[in-house]
């Protein structure tokens, strides 16, 4: 039998991670916020109704991407765990991104492992304090960030680390590396720079100092 001749039909672009930011209240004032979050919501934020629908089309995907929470803060909205159930009845895997306050203890953290979240991410922009909360425009912050994961962990969720890197921060990147293993994460994410929102004000990385990263990035992977 003669082989089949290749398709010409290109394969679907079914994106792995879909990141919602389901507002953009936050607490925080980071330098680099690509949402440009401010303290109150937004009247033009999707309500229950309307991200149960997004959630809907989401879910008819061949493939079901993973749905990452975001915002913002999505702590600041009162039925985020209801979407996060909504989503995980409809077999998507969900992940969660707050910021780092009072709002993170370990009867939320429980309750959104109930809800059917997977994974909790944080943003860690330093090994130090002095220079994280520089970056996150919140005196304090480290620690709450800490608490956080310490919240985390104790209400039974995946814990990833997520940096954003620029020249303020680039040199904490391997000063950083001790921390994360002790803090016991599962995955660090490493992005660089995006100058949307506020970020469009901070100094970027050189095209040499981008490769220099991903070098020592792809080295450190390998001993992972």
């Amino acid at each position: 039998m003669p082989a089949a001749a290749p398709s010409s039909k290109p394969p679907p672009h079914v994106p792995r991670l879909i990141a919602w930011e389901v507002t953009r209240a936050c607490a925080y004032a980071c330098v680099h916020c690509r949402a440009d979050a401010q303290p109150q919501r937004e009247a033009f934020e999707l309500t229950t109704e309307e991200g149960e629908r997004l959630i809907d089309e989401l879910a008819t995907f061949e493939n079901r991407p993973i749905l990452v929470l975001t915002g913002g803060d999505p702590l600041m909205r009162r039925d985020l765990l209801q979407l996060a159930e909504y989503a995980d009845q409809q077999g998507l895997r969900v992940a969660l991104t707050p910021t780092a306050t009072a709002l993170v203890t370990r009867k939320r953290m429980r309750e959104a492992r109930a809800a059917g979240i997977r994974r909790v991410a944080f943003s860690v922009d330093a090994a130090n304090a002095a220079t994280h909360d520089r970056f996150r425009g919140f005196e304090g912050s480290f620690a709450r960030t800490l608490s956080g994961m310490a919240a985390a962990h104790a209400g039974g969720l995946p814990l990833q680390v997520n940096t954003t890197v620029c020249r303020l921060n680039v040199k904490e990147l391997e000063r950083m590396v001790p921390a994360l293993q002790r803090w016991g994460i599962v995955q660090w994410s490493v992005f660089f720079l995006v100058p949307t929102g506020r970020g469009t004000t901070l100094p970027m990385l050189s095209a040499h100092e981008h490769e220099r990263v991903l070098r020592w990035l792809h080295d450190l992977s390998q001993e992972a």
